[in-house]
């Protein structure tokens, strides 16, 4: 009997650490993000503290929100925030996992989540580039954003 209680909680464990989903909770899945380094060796929460503060209030950080997938194995973080004159929007996303812990850009090769991911500098100059694309009237930004994509350059 008391060789079977050992082998009976090693079971036990071994199921319950299976049956662990592979998407995140809501908080779990904001630390993780936050916690995430970046390629300057920053965390996310580091580079978006340092971009308020650098910024004098141009860029102001909001809230995180996290949407969920019935079919997806993961969860995307928004993170929300507030440049210069625009309205606010949830234009940085993370895609996070969990069992084992992975998180990674939704978008790796384009919009600011790109910068966020090269440093605080590179994401401070990706903010000014934006900030100066609101002093432009509207028709020159829509024909800015079309052109995006077919632009050789990478400006950041």
């Amino acid at each position: 009997m008391r060789a079977l209680l050992p082998a009976f909680a090693l079971a036990l464990i071994a199921t319950a650490s299976c049956a662990q989903s592979v998407v995140p909770t809501e908080t779990a899945a904001i630390d993780l993000v936050r916690g995430r380094r970046t390629e300057g060796f920053a965390t996310v929460a580091q580079t978006l503290a340092y971009a308020e503060r650098v910024t004098g209030g141009a860029f102001r950080l909001g809230a995180y929100r996290v949407d969920y997938r019935p079919e997806a194995p993961f969860a995307r973080v928004r993170i929300c925030y507030r440049l210069g004159i625009d309205p606010p929007t949830c234009g940085l996303a993370y895609r996070v996992a969990v069992n084992p812990p992975h998180v990674e850009p939704a978008d790796r090769y384009d919009g600011l989540t790109r910068d966020l991911e090269h440093g605080p500098k590179a994401f401070l100059r990706a903010l000014a580039r934006d900030a100066d694309l609101q002093r432009q009237p509207e028709i020159l930004r829509k024909i800015r954003a079309a052109l995006d994509p077919y632009d050789p350059y990478d400006w950041r």
